[in-house]
């Protein structure tokens, strides 16, 4: 049976890859997919050689610390490779391991297929001569990529966002309406458990100056599987008996919150898709921060400003985040007006995420792909 190598080394990979092979399947049966990945690609099937969680590195130095396992992951893959000779490598985001893997495997004469562009177009456009040589294929989830890789000659087809098909049919109808006496907001301080150490804290104490000023009644943290509900529970032990800590789907979260207090990520993605109004915030240790400040070249971080091309969501970054500045940006969504007033704005993102069917679009060019290159 033909085999493909894929690697997602994040939660929000995990997911994407899952739904492509979902799509994969249903149109290709003679292919089985291994490699690194998560529990969702592991329920379609997929032999992980490596749990993401195996992978979890934030920041430069965490990078650093973990560099020897790191290689000895990249020896154990490519070495599977020799062996099993995959048709194609899908690479899924991930770009510090990613990019790397792509000379690789290329190396070895195994197509490359990068689905979830690495943000180049943030980083600046030396990286993408490595795409034009190690990359045969990109899959792109937003339209100013595909004009991005147009520009420097590489091909690239825009398959739409992913959370599009994930929550079509279960967006409210109308905007949440919002009540000063029961108003409550989500706590969404990302899936690493760096970030979820670095920004909960302060999400804690942002939420409870508002508690304190009656501007919310409550508040919900939302936690990721992977993590235990200990780690969060420790955090916020005696210091707000208002704030629970759930696991359910983001969307039934999403269309209960008045607002979000959010770490930049994808999430920020969703919460912009449901209209939610959200403080987007991130911490990063101190020697990621400075390199990114050299080398990045938007004015934003945020993916849900970034797609915009305006800011619709602030943002605070690094020392800027406070639990008072976060509260006071919170507040101006916490009155009818102000509510209304964000999700109105906040509805121009759905028509820049494209129109659905992402999966199956995407794992159709990729049997297209892999057959052409097996010819």
């Amino acid at each position: 049976m033909d085999n493909i190598l894929i690697i997602a080394g994040e939660v929000s990979g995990d997911s994407h890859a899952a739904s492509l092979l979902f799509k994969f399947k249903n149109i290709e049966r003679n292919c089985r997919f291994w490699g690194i990945g998560g529990d969702e690609m592991k329920a379609q099937g997929t032999e992980l050689i490596y749990h993401l969680q195996e992978m979890a590195f934030l920041g430069i130095s965490e990078v650093i610390k973990h560099l020897p396992f790191i290689l000895r992951v990249q020896r154990k893959i490519l070495s599977e490779a020799e062996k099993r000779k995959p048709l194609c490598a899908v690479l899924v985001d991930y770009p510090g391991f990613n990019l790397k893997m792509a000379r690789r495997l290329k190396r070895l004469g195994i197509p490359v297929v990068y689905y979830i562009s690495p943000q180049l177009w943030a980083w600046g456009s030396w990286r993408v001569k490595k795409i034009r040589k190690y990359v045969d294929k990109m899959l792109v989830l937003f339209e100013f990529e595909k004009k991005f890789y147009e520009q420097h000659g590489i091909e690239a087809e825009f398959v739409g966002h992913p959370l599009v098909d994930k929550f079509k049919g279960i967006l409210p109808e109308q905007y949440k309406i919002f009540n000063e006496n029961n108003a409550v907001i989500g706590l969404l301080p990302g899936s690493r458990r760096q970030e979820v150490s670095a920004l909960l804290p302060a999400m804690v104490q942002s939420a409870a100056i508002l508690k304190n000023e009656g501007k919310i009644r409550s508040a919900e943290i939302v936690k990721v599987e992977h993590l235990p509900l200990s780690y969060y529970q420790k955090i916020i032990a005696g210091k707000a008996d208002f704030i629970t800590v759930v696991q359910e789907p983001i969307q039934q979260c999403l269309a209960r919150y008045d607002s979000v207090l959010i770490a930049s990520g994808t999430a920020t993605l969703e919460s912009g898709y449901f209209g939610v109004p959200m403080v987007v915030v991130y911490k990063v240790q101190w020697l990621t921060f400075w390199l990114g400040r050299l080398l990045i070249r938007l004015k934003n971080i945020a993916l849900v400003n970034i797609v915009a091309e305006e800011e619709i969501a602030p943002e605070l970054i690094q020392n800027d985040f406070t639990p008072q500045k976060a509260a006071a940006l919170l507040k101006q969504y916490l009155t009818k007006e102000g509510n209304i007033k964000k999700r109105k704005q906040l509805a121009k993102l759905r028509i820049k995420l494209g129109k659905g069917n992402v999966s199956l679009k995407a794992a159709s060019i990729l049997k297209d792909f892999i057959y052409q290159e097996k010819k």
